[in-house]
């Protein structure tokens, strides 16, 4: 298990390759089966140091992708039934429109001029 040691509160690099993949899941289907491999190859591997460079949100993410894959497989292997796998699907992909357009409004509110203006009053306080 790994350990995380980060204490950013906004890691924009994970947020940007938790956008990467989101994207790339809803382009999937504009994809050659190659491009396919090559980008899910190039999101599973693993940095140098993941336990100091991943942050929370990535880890919270790529759990969450793997709990879909599971339900998936149990929906493909139809231990549940389709209205239940449907109302999943459904509920998930109103979660992933909402993380997309939750990050573009956390990045969109840390560029306005006024937020740097408290968080430089807080920094000279602290």
């Amino acid at each position: 298990m790994m350990k995380l040691e980060r204490s950013d509160r906004r890691d924009w690099q994970g947020f940007t390759r938790i956008l990467e993949v989101l994207s790339f899941v809803d382009e999937m289907e504009d994809r050659s089966p190659d491009e396919i491999q090559d980008a899910v190859q190039k999101f599973c591997e693993l940095p140098p140091n993941p336990g100091q460079s991943m942050s929370m949100e990535e880890v919270v993410f790529w759990a969450g992708v793997a709990s879909g894959m599971e339900f998936w497989r149990h929906a493909e292997e139809e231990t549940m039934d389709p209205n239940t796998a449907e109302k999943m699907l459904i509920f998930s992909s109103i979660f992933a429109h909402s993380v997309k357009n939750a990050i573009v409004d956390l990045a969109l509110g840390d560029l306005e001029p006024e937020n740097h203006k408290r968080w430089e009053k807080l920094s000279r306080v602290a």
